[in-house]
């Protein structure tokens, strides 16, 4: 007991430092294509993403099925010398790039491991959200009924940390791997491409700190017992 609390203590410890350095000192690299075919553009949508059908006084588009993919972005130009500005006197603005969402037709991702990868990503996404719900439940199940510093308890929040520590890993390396499939299948000039981890320090700080808190409550509950055996 008391070797995890050190344990998940320096754990916590390194990970508040890693956050605050990572915050205070940030070094990014990025690679993107200045293929003048492959820049943005503004026009209609291709026949894959929708179907425009024209009705009694008006029109009606249909949507068809996409996966969506949350990245960030990297974008300083849209173009050879060209940006993102709004043309307004001396009311202009500078647009930079930073999130967006990438929608792909699902016809189009049929067979491919971009499917796969994101069929993967839902099935083990929702076993852990359904434990970690359960657990959750168990957990305020307890402490509704006056169960707040019992092993019990300190055991159920020593997984629901481990659990959310352990979805953020996995959401990590599945992140990674479906943005390197996605840069094989998008390609877009002067836009570099990358997943978003942004938050991934704070999430695992949240779990460690309820691991240490779980260890805590142990500790008290043993020196509890300890203290009545004197007695």
């Amino acid at each position: 007991m008391k070797n995890k609390l050190k344990i998940y203590t320096v754990l916590l410890a390194v990970v508040l430092v890693a956050e605050v350095f990572t915050n205070i000192f940030h070094y990014e690299s990025s690679s993107y294509s200045t293929d003048e075919n492959k820049s943005l553009t503004i026009g209609p949508l291709p026949e894959e993403f929708a179907e425009t059908k024209e009705i009694k006084g008006g029109v009606v588009t249909n949507f068809k099925p996409t996966m969506n993919f949350n990245v960030k972005v990297k974008s300083n130009q849209v173009g050879e010398g060209k940006y993102l500005v709004c043309n307004s006197g001396k009311k202009s603005c500078y647009l930079s790039i930073q999130k967006a969402k990438i929608s792909i037709p699902f016809e189009r991702m049929k067979g491919t491991p971009l499917l796969y990868t994101g069929i993967f990503n839902v099935v083990i996404f929702s076993i852990f959200g359904i434990w970690g719900l359960i657990i959750a439940f168990k957990l305020i199940r307890s402490v509704y009924k006056g169960e707040v510093f019992v092993a019990k308890v300190a055991r159920q929040l020593e997984t629901i940390g481990g659990l959310i520590i352990g979805m953020q890993l996995l959401f990590f390396i599945l992140g990674y791997a479906t943005s390197q499939i996605l840069l094989n299948q998008i390609d877009i000039s002067y836009l570099a491409i990358s997943w978003d981890y942004n938050q991934s320090g704070i999430v695992i700080i949240f779990g460690l700190t309820l691991m240490v808190v779980s260890q805590i409550i142990l500790r008290g509950k043993e020196l509890q017992e300890e203290q009545e055996l004197t007695i």
